[in-house]
């Protein structure tokens, strides 16, 4: 029987993606869970693969963009027919494909162990330390040389392993990880390439510049291409607004003591009035868990888990990258994740874990002097908490007249979901924490 080989769903917002390369070629005998085909969002790259074995019958030619649940391609049993055009046009219900905190297999190098010794079945010698290190670093022991008797990988063995890989990692140019699969495709230096993205970073269009260097049609000056991750920003802001009937409440909010805090805080660690906002509204969450819902069917639902999404600025658009389980984390582990999540955000090393998944969005534009404004929801949550700059503001403090660090809030709630009312019995919590900022620090 024919099984088919469906374009995948890599986040929830993804409606349609591109195959990138076949890894086969028609015609070609596949076995179980090897990789068929490169497929690709607008931000992040997925191999697909085989469920079942049998004769490669790919429907969809390369760069083609097909609707998520779209066949693709089939995988055929010996002898038998493929499936008629109509029967190829179908389009499944697919679930999001869950890729695990990592930049997804397509943009990793393919593996090229150097054969350590095994038992029958393929077992791999090691020790059981070194499998638990192994499996907490996320390492294949398969890829592992082992320099124990008879071949057994050790904790050593391991702990090499992730220091060469990490210098492989450190020695590379910044890409994404379309640009690196390409240029391993086409055998191209990314030392060579010339990067536009973010701080140099390496684009597919960069490395496809380079393999056809014939300068293209001259845009119009000042004319900004309308596609990528723009065009997927535009997408789902509009899907937004027609969704959820939005409404920006605001306060301002007094944070002199939330400002000598940090100042305090970073002789210890660096860190951000963003991440001691996020601890802040995570605290909040838990009091107001109708603003860490979303709608499910007829019913909303309240999430048990807080992942709060931060929003990240990059010249091409913006990205929301999440920090999971924000209400369990201290503000110093907070500040580690947020630097590693825009670094990754900045580089395109994010995986589809990182980006997906959150129940509540903070935006902070203070930094760029604005005070208040509208921030979009991010569906499918129910508010959003936009983050104004800090001014110093005379204000009546104790009776008196005085000099105050006063910052702008901004909350945008679905009033289909949530009231105005409990939207701001929100914002009084958050601002009364931000205010007396050492209760962040208290669990």
């Amino acid at each position: 029987m024919a099984t088919k080989i469906v374009m995948p769903k890599l986040g929830m917002a993804m409606k349609e993606g591109r195959v990138v390369k076949w890894l086969k070629q028609p015609g070609d005998n596949v076995a179980v869970e090897d990789a068929l085909v490169v497929v690709e969002s607008k931000k992040i790259t997925y191999e697909v693969q085989a469920s079942v074995a049998g004769i490669l019958h790919p429907i969809t030619e390369v760069k083609q963009m097909r609707p998520v649940g779209a066949i693709i391609g089939w995988v055929l049993q010996p002898d038998e027919p493929a499936p008629s055009a109509a029967e190829s046009e179908a389009i499944e219900d697919v679930a999001v494909v869950e890729v695990a905190g990592a930049p997804a297999k397509a943009a990793a190098a393919p593996p090229t162990p150097a054969a350590p010794p095994t038992t029958e079945g393929g077992f791999v010698l090691a020790s059981p330390a070194a499998r638990k290190l192994a499996k907490d670093k996320g390492v294949n022991l398969a890829e592992v040389t082992g320099t124990g008797p008879k071949g057994r990988v050790t904790e050593t063995d391991i702990e090499k392993y992730v220091a060469d890989q990490a210098a492989k990692k450190a020695a590379e140019p910044p890409a994404t990880s379309s640009a690196k699969w390409l240029a391993r495709e086409r055998g191209v230096d990314l030392a060579q390439v010339r990067g536009s993205g973010p701080g140099g970073r390496i684009t597919e269009a960069d490395v496809e510049a380079f393999l056809a260097p014939q300068p293209a049609a001259a845009a119009p000056a000042g004319a900004v291409p309308f596609s990528g991750m723009r065009q997927t920003i535009a997408e789902h802001m509009l899907e937004s607004l027609r969704q959820a009937a939005q409404v920006t409440v605001t306060t301002e909010v007094d944070v002199t003591e939330l400002v000598k805090l940090r100042t305090q805080l970073k002789t210890e660690f660096t860190l951000t009035y963003t991440d001691l906002i996020i601890k802040a509204v995570a605290k909040a969450l838990k009091q107001h868990p109708r603003l860490n819902a979303t709608l499910n069917g007829d019913e909303i639902q309240l999430l048990s888990e807080i992942h709060i999404g931060m929003a990240v600025a990059l010249d091409e658009g913006l990205l929301v990258a999440v920090v999971r389980n924000a209400d369990k984390k201290s503000v110093a582990e907070i500040a580690l994740e947020t630097q590693r999540l825009a670094a990754g955000a900045r580089d395109g090393s994010l995986g589809m874990d990182e980006i997906t998944g959150s129940t509540f969005t903070v935006t902070n534009l203070g930094a760029y002097g604005t005070d208040f404004f509208t921030p979009i929801i991010n569906l499918p949550e129910v508010a959003i908490l936009g983050v104004g700059r800090i001014n110093e503001k005379p204000a009546i403090y104790q009776g008196e007249i005085t000099k105050r660090s006063l910052m702008a809030l901004s909350l945008t709630i679905d009033h289909c979901l949530v009231d105005g009312a409990p939207g701001a019995d929100f914002l009084r919590t958050l601002s009364n924490i931000l205010s007396n900022p050492y209760r962040i620090l208290l669990g």
